[in-house]
């Protein structure tokens, strides 16, 4: 919090405050009918009143400055922000370079199959007993029930694009 702030608002607070005594001194002077006492009184009371418009102002000035501020530290959070990702993005790229020139080119993943999944593909090749150029791919309908393929049926079918 701005210093202009902090001081604005206390001595606002302050004559505030403060204005009450010559109120109620007003007041029991017009009770007893002593004007002249009652003026006094009144007049110590605009000074206190005109001293917390002051003090208000000051509080005015001393919140822009604290808005001021917080927009700067905000812009310069801001910019470490983007110095920070530009700093990340700069060490990726680098980091993708890098991986370039050892495996070649590094825009394709590659996949390795397992020892374990090796067997089983051997497996299956050992155990099936029909030739390798039979195999056919399935169909399946909403219920997911195999669904016998269409030439086999002796239907057939228009395409029309």
């Amino acid at each position: 919090m701005n210093v202009k702030t902090m001081e604005g608002l206390a001595g606002a607070g302050t004559s505030i405050s403060l204005v009450s005594t010559p109120m109620s001194v007003a007041k029991e002077a017009e009770r007893k009918g002593d004007t002249e006492k009652m003026k006094r009184a009144l007049s110590y009371a605009a000074g206190m009143t005109e001293q917390a418009e002051g003090y208000s102002k000051k509080t005015d000035e001393g919140m822009k400055l604290d808005a001021k501020e917080a927009k700067e530290q905000e812009k310069l959070r801001q910019e470490e922000l983007i110095k920070a990702r530009r700093e990340e993005r700069e060490k990726l790229e680098k980091q993708l370079q890098e991986g370039e020139g050892k495996t070649g080119d590094a825009s394709f993943d590659s996949a390795e199959i397992s020892e374990e999944g090796k067997h089983q593909v051997e497996a299956e090749k050992t155990s099936s007993s029909a030739p390798a150029d039979s195999s056919q791919d399935v169909a399946y309908d909403k219920s997911g029930e195999a669904v016998e393929p269409v030439l086999e049926s002796g239907e057939n079918i228009d395409v029309v694009v």
